[in-house]
């Protein structure tokens, strides 16, 4: 965006206000495109202020130029040095005429003459080219204006010099000299020819030299110079005293000053002393030396000098610029005509810049003003213990030849290894060189008091020993012996480090090893040996790598300390960087921790086929013994072991499925192994299970009786269901105690081929049950003792059975521990040990970190756990529909259920600081929210709400029952399930009511499925098990619970084997309450079972404080 036109600046003004010399630099900013932005802000009757920035020599500068009316420049301002109608000033104006002139030209006119002076064009031709494209010779004469008529013609540069005045000043310490007496320092300032050709400063200082420079016809080269060298003293040390007449030289710390004194010349600048206008000589860059000559006698002198140009300057009056130093100055003459002169200025001036800064021992040389005298008797002490330093520190000669100088050598660490066989013997020196000899010292002193032989140089010692530890960062120093694996790293990967360390010398001596690689690839066997206990084997892994047999605990050890080669027992090594190796070392991990004894030899269970499946994965070879292979090879190639048949007692047609599930439970009872059968709801485990025992009974018909504990209500289905398909099979149903039936349980239970009891008669007659051999025990809706502090998990555990199975579709609801529950019972030796499958299985997982943990877990419980869904086998079902019916809230039972949500919201929130103490609390607060979004009455029964559930429900139940459909009702709550039947009643539609409180359940689930009545109210606890429901095909689910099991067992009742018609489900979920929180929640639960027990899909599923404060946030 273009700021606004200005009027064009009277060129002839603008050159009277800057001088001519500055107009030309100004001009020369603006031709070479210095201007960066220029804006034009108007004032009042035509004036205004022109804002620019413009580049500098090292710098962008800011300029504000005011404008009178008629375009008189006024005032103008610099953040340059110079301040004031500098040239940056007259590059922004000519840059503003520019632009206002191509503005004017390019709309047809031309630029608003700016004062009669004749900055604009002349008024004929404007007027004849009005409209016209611009003529180029009046553009630039506006552009430019109109310097060819303004500007004067160019001046001779007057003579300019820089005048250097050498001061002694009164003794005070001033940093960077070092030097007591009275210190030199040497001050510089601008100078000009005078009329009798003398120096004269002539009213010019360093601030005039740049501001009026127009004022001395200073050439655009020559201001440029004083401004650099005057920016330059920014650089100068803290301590420097200056004013606007004169600038400490010496003070400079940057070696720039160098480059620009050397351009003096080019510019045109003398460089002059302050008496006599005597010339400043600049030499050559030079290096420090130090001259080592015979002085009297045998005396030794050490002179500081300088070489520069090929010459030798003495330094015996040299004093230093900057800090630390990067030049010399000095008066030319001789030392003590110099001590002897009170004026120095009046001797010749001599500066030599430095090709290298000082350092810091060469700057302490220079103090010592003449040299050092080395006595005679002291001279072999000299180039014993300083000759050698001094030599590294700074450049020795001897500048006449009257001395031959010894050749120095850089002190070297020395590392000297011996091998021995495997083993390797280290030792660290330092090598010095002593006078004309070498010696070798001891890398650390045995006694730090007692004197060397020479000087030690702690630093330059410290320094090397770093260089190595960033090489080598594992070695040590303080160690004098490398074996097996440490020589073998120490060969392979500390030696190639270290030979590149500068500064170490490496020396090797006795016989040593060539520690080849072996290339060919290791050949690992696992081998399983039989024990003294029946399911437990021990395990063997062996590695056999070119001709030598290691011993897997020695890869193991060597994985374990981070090794990634192993040496052999010839010196040669092979790489323990390979994925077998890596996979291996998880397993034995894997298999330590889940033995009884982590401790003890290495073994594996008969449960662990899992586990030994992915072992074979990495061996080459296999070693098994025989009672491992027949039962776990068995299990892991059912598929190539030929189905046993049908048991001929067993009265039933089972689908290949079910056939499939019989074969692998046949598996596990030959080889006495426990599963769990965790086939999908209605996809007939129970004839599966019934199949099995038919069989083994054909087998033997001598075995101990089959016991099979089922929830109380299922009891008498399953003894229905073994007279059915199982005729032949005596079976005992136990529904008291023996108190109550005044029998024992081995009377009951003489003669049957089965028994079938509850959980609860199981955990209250737990002796009488432990009391018996059974066949073996089958836990159906195995859920029930998912918990394992439970009474009646303990006591399923304690029965005494070679086999276990459990029966259920939900092995997991939860948490993963529920699946490790079952799997203790069934499968004790899979993972034996609680706490370590919490560490290694649990935690991870259902925290949602560890995919390879949950690939691992599927691994090892697949061999023991078969499950079938619906969709995977053909069942030919018809399809079930699933729909959620979000349910508004009435006004009224809005405001009730809102204004409780605040109250209960306060308190949980309270409470989840500490979640376990405080469960049962919180866990009541949700519950009295959930009742609130089914119906106020329920918590508050002076609310005279109506439930916008139940109002909703029974608009279409009665039109669905009138069609002929048969709807079962689900609730979790009792009291919400009564409040259904009173609206039945009211309607007078006859239905059947089922809870955990039912005492004839056979008798109301008859006068369902018979047809007596058309509609089901079911707790959802009570149906959702034991019940095979297929009249229904309608599902009304009243309230979610965040279980989806319980919810999808329910369901199943009746959408399973035998169902003929198409099923409907309906979710009720009350909008904007607690339960659309709760549907989440479930959802995240269902990926937990499906991620388990389905697919790979990681999931996290404890119910944490933040899930708590999640159903209760909006």
């Amino acid at each position: 965006m273009h700021s606004p036109p200005g009027p064009l600046v009277d060129s002839r003004r603008l050159v009277a206000a800057s001088g001519p010399a500055v107009f030309r630099r100004g001009q020369e900013y603006f031709r070479t495109g210095r201007v960066r932005t220029v804006r034009w802000s108007p004032g009042a009757e035509g004036a205004g202020v022109l804002a620019a920035e413009v580049e500098g020599s090292g710098a962008v500068y800011s300029v504000t130029v005011h404008v009178g009316a008629g375009g008189a420049p006024g005032p103008a301002w610099c953040t340059c040095p110079a301040g004031g109608f500098c040239k940056h000033a007259v590059a922004a104006v000519l840059r503003h005429n520019f632009e206002t002139a191509v503005r004017a030209h390019q709309q047809g006119g031309t630029a608003a003459p700016s004062s009669p002076a004749g900055a604009a064009p002349r008024e004929g031709r404007a007027s004849a080219r009005r409209g016209d494209a611009p003529d180029w010779k009046d553009a630039l004469t506006e552009i430019l204006g109109g310097m060819d008529h303004v500007e004067p013609p160019p001046e001779e540069p007057e003579g300019v010099a820089l005048e250097f005045d050498l001061r002694r000043e009164p003794y005070r310490y001033v940093h960077g000299t070092g030097r007591a007496g009275s210190p030199w320092h040497l001050y510089v300032r601008p100078v000009r020819r005078g009329r009798r050709g003398g120096w004269i400063k002539g009213g010019l200082d360093w601030e005039t030299v740049t501001a009026d420079a127009g004022r001395w016809s200073l050439s655009p080269e020559q201001v440029d110079w004083f401004d650099e060298l005057r920016a330059l003293s920014a650089t100068r040390s803290p301590w420097a005293v200056h004013d606007r007449h004169w600038i400490r030289l010496d003070s400079y710390a940057s070696p720039l000053l160098w480059g620009i004194l050397a351009r003096a010349e080019a510019a045109g600048i003398s460089l002059v002393g302050r008496e006599h206008g005597l010339p400043v000589a600049l030499e050559e860059p030079g290096r420090f030396h130090v001259d080592v000559l015979r002085g009297p006698g045998k005396d030794l002198e050490l002179r500081p000098t300088v070489d520069s140009g090929g010459r030798r300057i003495a330094l015996d009056t040299a004093r230093i610029i900057g800090d630390p130093g990067h030049g010399l100055f000095s008066p030319d003459g001789d030392p003590q005509a110099v001590a002897d002169t009170e004026d120095l200025n009046v001797l010749p001036l001599r500066l030599v810049p430095l090709a290298t800064r000082l350092t810091r021992e060469q700057r302490r040389f220079l103090d010592t003003a003449g040299g050092l005298r080395i006595p005679e008797d002291e001279v072999e002490e000299f180039f014993d213990r300083y000759f050698p330093r001094l030599h590294r520190s700074m450049d020795v000669d001897t500048g006449d030849g009257s001395i031959e100088l010894p050749q120095v050598a850089d002190p070297e660490l020395v590392l000297t290894l011996e091998h021995q066989e495997l083993t390797i013997r280290a030792r660290w020196e330092w090598e010095y060189q002593k006078g004309r000899e070498r010696i070798l010292l001891p890398f650390r002193p045995e006694d730090p008091l007692a004197d060397e032989p020479v000087h030690r140089e702690s630093s330059w010692e410290t320094a090397v020993t770093a260089a190595v530890r960033h090489r080598a960062p594992g070695v040590d120093f303080r160690r004098s012996s490398y074996v097996a694996q440490d020589a073998l790293v120490l060969v392979r990967e500390w030696l190639p480090a270290l030979e590149k360390v500068p500064d170490l010398r490496i020396e090797h001596t006795g016989g040593r090893r060539a520690y080849q690689q072996i290339a060919e690839p290791p050949t690992i066997t696992v081998s399983t040996a039989a024990t003294e206990r029946r399911d437990w084997f021990d395990l063997g892994v062996t590695v056999k790598v070119g001709e030598f047999y290691i011993s897997f605990a020695d890869v193991f050890r060597a994985l374990d300390l981070g090794q990634d080669v192993m040496l052999a027992p010839d010196g040669s090594w092979f790489s323990l960087d390979r994925p077998e190796f890596d996979r291996l070392r998880e397993l034995i991990a894997e298999a330590r921790s889940l033995q009884e004894s982590p401790e003890g030899p290495l073994r594996i269970h008969r449960h662990q086929a899992g586990l030994w499946q992915d072992l074979e994965d990495v061996a080459t070879d296999t070693e098994q013994a025989e009672a491992w292979r027949k039962g776990v090879r068995s299990l892991l190639e059912l598929g190539a072991v030929g189905a046993p048949p049908v048991p001929a007692t067993l009265h039933a047609e089972l689908r290949p499925y079910q056939r499939e599930g019989y074969s692998w439970l046949s598996v596990l009872w030959d080889h006495g192994l426990g599963g769990i059968l965790a086939d999908d709801m209605g996809l007939g485990k129970t004839v599966q299970a019934i199949a099995l025992i038919c069989r083994a009974v054909e087998q033997d018909p001598d075995l101990p009786p089959f016991l099979v504990v089922a929830p109380t209500s299922v009891v008498p289905n399953w003894t229905a269901e073994i007279r059915r398909f199982a005729p032949s099979l005596p079976v005992v149903g136990v529904t008291d105690t023996q108190a109550k039936a005044g029998t024992a349980l081995a009377d009951s239970a003489g003669g049957a081929r089965v028994v079938v009891t509850s959980y609860t008669l199981l955990r209250l007659d737990e002796a009488a049950y432990r009391g018996i051999s059974w066949a073996g025990v089958l836990l159906d809706e195995a859920q029930f003792v998912k918990n394992p502090r439970t009474k009646a998990h303990r006591a399923a555990k304690d029965l005494d059975a070679p086999f276990k199975l459990a029966i259920t579709g939900t092995p997991l609801e939860n948490s993963l521990v529920e699946l490790w529950a079952l799997l203790s019972l069934t499968a004790p030796g899979l993972f034996p040990s609680r706490r370590k499958f919490t560490e290694t299985y649990q935690r991870p997982i259902e925290r949602g970190q560890d995919a390879a943990a949950l690939a691992r877990l599927r691994r090892r419980v697949k061999p023991l756990m078969l499950r079938r869904t619906k969709e995977s086998v053909d069942l030919e079902l018809p399809p079930k529909l699933e729909q959620t019916i979000e349910v508004e809230l009435s006004p009224a039972h809005r405001r009730i259920y809102d204004t409780r949500l605040q109250r209960e919201r306060q308190k949980v929130l309270g409470l989840l600081r500490d979640l376990d103490r405080n469960r049962f609390t919180i866990f009541q607060s949700l519950t009295t929210l959930r009742l609130l979004s089914l119906d106020a009455s329920l918590v508050d029964p002076a609310a005279d709400v109506s439930s916008s559930k139940l109002d909703l429900l029974f608009e279409h139940l009665p039109e669905i029952v009138a069609e002929g459909h048969r709807p079962l009702v689900f609730s979790q709550f009792t009291s919400f399930l009564k409040k259904a039947a009173a609206r039945l009643d009211e309607l007078r539609i006859p239905y059947a009511y089922l809870d955990g409180s039912t005492t004839d359940r056979a008798r109301v689930l008859e006068r369902f499925t018979s047809g007596e009545v058309p509609v089901f109210l079911v707790s959802l606890k009570a149906g959702g098990f034991g019940l095979n429901l297929t009249q229904a095909d309608y599902c009304f689910l009243l309230d979610p619970w965040w279980n989806p099991a319980t919810e999808e067992q329910a369901v199943d009742r009746t959408h399973r084997i035998g169902q003929q018609k198409k099923v409907m489900v309906y979710r009720l979920v009350a909008r904007d309450t607690i339960e659309e929180k709760v549907m989440a929640l479930k959802e995240r639960k269902a990926r937990l079972f499906t991620a388990v027990l389905d697919d790979d899909r990681m999931f996290s599923s404890a119910l944490t404080a933040e899930d708590i404060r999640g159903l209760l946030t909006p």
